[in-house]
């Protein structure tokens, strides 16, 4: 099983050849892992602003809550003293 000079360069061409392919893919999937890094980072950053302006209505809400609570019971006091003048008539 000798190989001829010429068949042991296409064998060593072939390699070279897959080595390149190799080396390609992997630049590839390098530039892709970057990219996917970098929009998770955008995402990531996006969804703390969401977060935070969650967090704003969220205690905007609380303050109109109470503020209606409080509305709803001055408005039971303001019931509550009609119903005892009208029944002292």
């Amino acid at each position: 099983m000798s190989a001829t000079l010429a068949e042991l360069e296409a064998r060593a061409a072939a390699l070279e050849a897959e080595r390149a392919d190799y080396r390609a893919v992997l630049a590839t999937v390098n530039a892709l892992s970057q990219q996917t890094r970098e929009r998770l980072d955008q995402v990531g950053e996006r969804i703390e602003r969401v977060d935070s302006r969650v967090g704003r209505i969220e205690t905007k809400l609380d303050d109109t809550n109470s503020r209606v609570r409080s509305i709803e019971e001055s408005v039971a006091e303001v019931k509550d003293l009609l119903i005892r003048a009208l029944d002292n008539k």
